[in-house]
Parts: C-alpha cells; structure tokens; sequence
C-alpha cells in the first residue's frame, strides 16, 4: 500500500529543479533571519524589537509569497509527464493496479512531498525565532496559518499537475505553469495600482478572478488583524482592499478541483504511450 507515493517521493526528490528550489528556500529562510539578527541599522533593531515575539510568523508566511508555489509547480509539472517521457505509465498500468490508485497516489506523493519540505521550512522558523530572538508568543496561530498556506498551495500543485499530465511534457509543464503563477502576479498588481490610481476598486475585483487571488492572499487575510499584523503587511507583495475569506477559499477551490478533474479525466480516458520522446 502506499508504494507509488513513495515511488513519487523518490521521484520528486531527485528532480533538479526540486532540489534547486527547496535549497533556494531553506538559504533564503535562514539568511532572513540572520540579516535581522546582525543588522547594524539601529532604525532597524527599533522596529524590530516590538515584533521580536512574533518573528516565529515570519518563517512560516515567507515561502506563500512566491517561493512555496513555485515548488509546487516543480514538484507536480513532472510528476505525471515524466512517467511519459520515460516510459514508465506502461510499466505501472500493466501491474495489479487501476489507473485511478496510480493517478491520485502519484498526486497525494506530490501533495505530502510539499507537505514535508513546507514542515521543514517551519521547523527552521521556529528554531531561528526562538534561538535568536527569545520566546515567541501566540503559537496558537501556528496550525491555522500551516493550514491555510497548505491549502493555498493546491492551485498551482494542481495546475502543474494537470498540464503535465495533458501535455505529456514536463519541462513544457513546469514552463506554462511558472508563467501562469508569474504573469497572474503581474496583472493583480497593474490592476490593484490602477485601481487605486482611479481611486475605482472596479479594477481591483477583476484581480480576483486570476487564480493567484485566492492562492496568495487568503493566508494573509486570516492574520490581518493579528499581534503581527505588520509582518503580515510587509510579506504580502500585493495587498488588497478586499477581505472576502469566503471568496478566497472558493477561488482556490475552483482552481484547484478543476485541474484536478480534468487530470483525472485525461489520465483515465486516453490511451497510454509506452514512451513519449
């Protein structure tokens, strides 16, 4: 039971891009945290201080800015269309094993590999805080913000997931999906500086059809009124009038189930190549 889900770990663990990001990740983490630390500014240790309790919360909201959904498209883009390009889909399905078991092991390995890597990022936020800056206060925010920035990810996971499968192509995948996530960034933050240029927030609500809306701002929505309200502002890159927590979760809803269904479909309606070059 399970053996695909490990397999996928095994996969996704030894992907470049994978590795290259998770690193980037971790160095960029732990640098933020010493840049604080050892600042000379005296400006700087000022604001700090105040926050000095609650920069646990910075650890653990850094990656949702961008870093964690690009390591969702490299852990995902590949999953399915690599089995394709090496061959393997043929292998598996000629196995003891229905399509559907193979298709969503090979996604919840994908999902709990970001689960772990993400824990991880975690871990080392709350050891930086507490070794540099002492106790840190209102982890009770910890599981909420864990949860919600885990459920955030399922948009571009399963975006990645699902062009990668339909195309057949990983690099093609991981591409498509980077300048999906990249350019929906781009055109929420034109519309939300033209929205508050014409002093109009009709431009800003069409921002929230985009799929980043959802993906990057419904963590950051929950914590608005929190100790570290602050923290919350300066992480997130393109804050928004709206509040709505309920349309958020629906965004990440719509596109997250529908990738996935469509996934669902492609692997379990078409034919399987023995090897896609």
């Amino acid at each position: 039971m399970f053996e695909i889900l490990l397999y996928e770990w095994r996969r996704g663990i030894a992907r470049k891009k994978v590795i290259v990001l998770t690193l980037i990740s971790f160095i960029f983490e732990l640098g933020i945290y010493f840049a604080i630390y050892f600042a000379p500014s005296k400006s700087l240790k000022t604001l700090i201080i105040p926050l000095s309790p609650y920069l646990w919360a910075l650890g653990v909201l850094l990656p949702q800015a961008i870093l964690i959904h690009f390591l969702a498209i490299s852990i995902a883009s590949g999953s399915m269309a690599e089995e394709y390009e090496q061959g393997t889909v043929d292998y598996f399905i000629s196995k003891p094993l229905t399509r559907f078991r193979f298709i969503m092991e090979k996604w919840l390995g994908s999902f709990t590999l970001l689960f772990v890597i993400y824990m991880a990022m975690v871990i080392i936020a709350l050891i930086m805080s507490f070794s540099l800056f002492g106790i840190q206060n209102d982890l009770v925010l910890l599981p909420e913000i864990v949860g919600s920035v885990l459920f955030s990810t399922l948009v571009f996971l399963n975006i990645a997931f699902a062009i990668g499968e339909i195309l057949r192509r990983s690099n093609l995948s991981f591409t498509i999906s980077g300048f999906v996530l990249i350019a929906s960034i781009i055109i929420s933050f034109v519309l939300v500086f033209v929205s508050q240029l014409t002093h109009s927030s009709s431009y800003e609500y069409i921002s929230e059809y985009l799929p980043t809306w959802g993906s990057t701002e419904l963590p950051f929505m929950l914590l608005q009124s929190s100790p570290f309200s602050e923290i919350v502002r300066g992480l997130n890159i393109i804050p928004t009038i709206s509040n709505n927590v309920v349309m958020a979760t629906v965004s990440i809803l719509v596109y997250s189930i529908i990738p996935l269904i469509l996934s669902l479909l492609s692997f379990l309606m078409r034919d399987i190549p023995k090897k896609i070059s």
